[in-house]
């Protein structure tokens, strides 16, 4: 029988164990926590030169771009956490607080905690695909969900969807420990590259780092 590596079966298998590979290496570099901002913006740059040329070696790529990502990313993803603990604590605090006064202290937390969930959408992607300021590039994470709202609910429903199958089925789970979030990830690249190009671009894209990247 011949053996054909180009049928649309092993193909798939190929792609399947590339994306598999890329998982697990982007699970084992957050597990410091710390790298969780530098691993999540190599996701999506690694994503986002797949995109482009789907030949590329995944993890390699992966590696090469979360050392380029990382300083950046991880001030980044400190600030995040930073905001993140300051809103969860004051929405907490006013929660238990027994008073009329206490209502507009959280509504206004329960909003600093949507702009954040926005912001935290975009941040790593905009650093993934654009080459800006850490200043600009926080700018650019707290308006650019409004302008492309279609995409943002988009990237928001990708998320809970993806959440809500994987809470309520456990294999779904397992899946997505050994290869579901470096698709869902793909899946919202493509999203994130039509909004790009259809709300405008907002930076100099970042230079490949693929050798067949000007073929």
């Amino acid at each position: 029988m011949h053996f054909n590596i180009n049928a649309p079966f092993w193909r798939f298998m190929d792609t399947l164990l590339r994306f598999t590979g890329l998982n697990l290496v982007y699970l084992i570099t957050m597990v410091p926590v710390i790298t969780i901002g530098p691993a999540r913006t190599a996701l999506y740059s690694t994503m986002f030169a797949y995109d482009e040329h789907d030949d590329i070696p995944l993890v390699k790529e992966y590696l090469k771009r979360f050392k380029r990502e990382f300083k950046q990313a991880v001030v980044s993803w400190i600030i995040l956490v930073a905001l993140a603990a300051v809103i969860i604590f004051g929405i907490v605090f006013w929660a238990v607080y027994d008073s009329n006064v206490s209502y507009v202290p959280l509504v206004i937390f329960i909003i600093a905690a949507v702009v954040v969930v926005f912001i935290a959408e975009y941040l790593f992607p905009l650093q993934a695909r654009f080459t800006n300021t850490l200043g600009t590039e926080w700018r650019l994470a707290a308006l650019f969900p409004w302008r492309a709202w279609p995409a943002t609910l988009a990237l928001l429903c990708i998320d809970v969807i993806a959440l809500g199958i994987a809470f309520y089925v456990p294999f779904i789970r397992v899946l997505a420990l050994i290869f579901g979030i470096s698709w869902v990830a793909y899946a919202k690249s493509l999203l994130l590259l039509w909004a790009f190009k259809r709300y405008g671009q907002i930076g100099p894209v970042e230079e490949p780092t693929f050798v067949n990247a000007h073929d």
